[in-house]
């Protein structure tokens, strides 16, 4: 048993990461944060706020539920798939810190779509004195943060590569 959780150690942690934000969705979902909203983290640059559902997908319209939204749910299951088996097999650090982060955030995307049917952004970011800010969750943060890098270190193919990082 120890080395099956050994060789699947960095895909477990992904999963991880993917659950944690299934459950930071859950507290925004049904009000169980202890702290008054909007919560100012970061001198009005990054803040918690009510949460925003999001029922969009890739080019598809997000303010309401759609049936147009099953491709991106099964693209959704199947790069969580395709990234967990890539993490089976030895990389180099760099290489399994940002495929572990993309599979947080993809698999954290996937199952908050299938938990509740939409995506729940509650970390808002504000440049500022800008006049806009965006709304997000953690598993956009991580997909954010690791898909450049990963597309850049993980894929070999130099047409393939342009492909993920557009």
């Amino acid at each position: 048993i120890m080395n099956a959780i050994l060789r699947h150690r960095y895909a477990l942690l992904g999963s991880l990461l993917a659950f944690g934000n299934l459950y930071l969705a859950y507290l925004f979902r049904f009000d169980l944060v202890p702290l008054k909203l909007p919560y100012d983290l970061i001198g009005n640059i990054l803040y918690l706020d009510n949460p925003v559902y999001n029922f969009g997908g890739f080019f598809v319209d997000g303010s309401e539920p759609s049936v147009r939204r099953l491709p991106t749910v099964l693209i959704l299951i199947y790069v969580s798939y395709i990234l967990y088996r890539y993490l089976l097999r030895t990389r180099l650090r760099l290489q399994t810190l940002f495929s572990v982060l993309l599979l947080g955030g993809v698999g954290g995307l996937t199952l908050d779509i299938l938990s509740y049917g939409s995506v729940c952004d509650w970390l808002g970011f504000m440049i500022p004195g800008g006049l806009y800010y965006s709304l997000l969750n953690v598993s956009d943060l991580m997909i954010l943060i690791s898909a450049p890098f990963a597309s850049l270190l993980c894929i070999h193919n130099i047409f393939l590569r342009l492909i993920a990082f557009s």
